[in-house]
């Protein structure tokens, strides 16, 4: 009986995912790993990262994957760009940022190109939910945060990438301007962050 109701759980998660399951997942609903081993056995699901476990008619979310493997590291300049919509150049790689000593790799696998925040205040600051145009939900930076990012290393980010991500938060309905300051004065770029969205502002 308890068999059945376990895997009747675990099919729910599956469905609601749309084809995939974790074990995570399993775990925060109290259900035991062998469980998970033998309902991926019965419904030969393909394993896409450990723990990680996926139907084979899945359209691989690569996003979401990548963030269950690395949890610590949050979607961050290009790459939040391109999932909050403000550029519509895809990431060559993956762009994220980790807290201090997160290393879950070797940086000789270029696996991704990585930031290292070593204030947990900002490390923290500005994360948010955002779907990937699979409609899968990661975490990201939000559009102030992303901002504050890109102009704090403007002389580190592509001209053309960095002036359209500017433009185009500039002219989002939703965009919030306290939030953007109140974040830039965290990050002691309060001048420089001023200063730059007023010269975007009367470019429009």
């Amino acid at each position: 009986m308890q068999e059945n109701t376990n895997s009747s759980k675990l099919g729910d998660i599956l469905n609601k995912n749309g084809g995939y399951i974790t074990r995570r997942q399993v775990d925060q609903n109290g259900i035991q790993s062998w469980f998970l081993t033998d309902f991926v056995r019965k419904k030969k699901l393909e394993k896409l990262a450990a723990g990680f476990y996926a139907k084979p008619d899945w359209i691989t979310d690569d996003f979401l994957v990548f963030q269950y493997k690395y949890p610590k590291f949050i979607f961050s300049y290009e790459s939040a760009l391109y999932l909050l919509n403000l550029t519509d150049s895809l990431p060559q790689t993956f762009e994220v940022t980790g807290p201090k000593n997160y290393r879950p790799f070797s940086p000789k696998e270029n696996i991704a190109i990585i930031h290292t925040d070593y204030k947990k205040e900002t490390y923290e600051l500005g994360i948010a939910e955002v779907e990937t145009n699979l409609g899968n939900k990661v975490l990201a930076y939000n559009a102030e945060k992303t901002v504050c990012d890109l102009i704090r290393r403007s002389e580190k980010i592509d001209s053309e990438i960095y002036t359209k991500a500017l433009y185009n938060y500039s002219k989002l309905k939703n965009k919030n301007p306290s939030r953007l300051i109140e974040y830039a004065k965290i990050m002691g770029i309060q001048k420089k962050v001023y200063d730059t969205m007023m010269v975007v502002l009367n470019e429009l």
